[in-house]
């Protein structure tokens, strides 16, 4: 394994994620930094919280299907390296109803 600048903490749904990715993508590229792209789930770390008490309508929902894209951002790292499973959140953002990502 290579040494590594950043270690980045992600949930595919997550918009502050999201944002906060392309920050480090920003800084990296300027400051040449590796970034390690590592899997969280907010579900599975809210698991013990109940969502009708501590969060507004259709959260538990939105963190059970990060789920879903957690298992393609694995399968594409697993088929492609480390590198792709980045890829995988700009087109998540596309499809759920976060706004696209400016060009």
């Amino acid at each position: 394994m290579t040494d590594t600048d950043i270690h980045f903490y992600f949930d595919p749904v997550c918009p502050f994620a999201w944002m906060t990715s392309k920050w480090v993508r920003m800084v990296a590229a300027q400051r040449d930094y590796t970034v390690d792209w590592r899997f969280i789930s907010l579900r599975l770390i809210n698991s013990g919280i109940d969502y009708n008490n501590h969060f507004p309508a259709g959260y538990e929902e939105g963190h059970t299907s990060g789920l879903r894209l957690l298992r393609v951002a694995a399968r594409a790292r697993a088929e492609h390296g480390p590198p792709s499973a980045r890829s995988t959140r700009p087109s998540a953002a596309r499809s759920s109803t976060l706004p696209a990502p400016p060009s």
